[in-house]
């Protein structure tokens, strides 16, 4: 399978879903190449740089979802797929866009939920 550049157009949860499925069949020596991986995909979505856009706003999903990305208790593959579905509920959409791998679990994740799962 190959992988898809962030050039190609694909959105950050499909490239970040793909990431993970890689990174599950190949684990990284530490969780922290993950989270920076994700704050790669992510950062355009999470961090745009248009005038509008208040970093400090912690009502904005983006900056809540851009800071909660980096905390220490995010070290599993489930912890930053439950991120992914929870990047997926909060930016809206129809429930037929959603990642068919995730779907099952945009309804209820919450930040709670990402970050008690499981770690292994």
């Amino acid at each position: 399978r190959k992988f898809n550049s962030i050039s190609s157009g694909s959105r950050p949860q499909d490239l970040a879903l793909e990431y993970l499925d890689f990174a599950q069949k190949y684990p990284p020596p530490s969780y922290l190449y993950i989270q920076l991986h994700l704050r790669w995909i992510f950062r355009d979505t999470l961090q745009p740089k248009d005038k509008d856009f208040n970093p400090q706003d912690y009502s904005d999903y983006r900056v809540r979802l851009w800071t909660f990305l980096v905390r220490p208790y995010l070290r599993s593959i489930a912890q930053y797929r439950l991120f992914v579905a929870l990047f997926v509920k909060l930016s809206g959409g129809e429930k037929e866009d959603q990642p068919k791998s995730i779907r099952h679990l945009v309804d209820d994740v919450t930040y709670r939920a990402v970050k008690k799962a499981k770690l292994n």
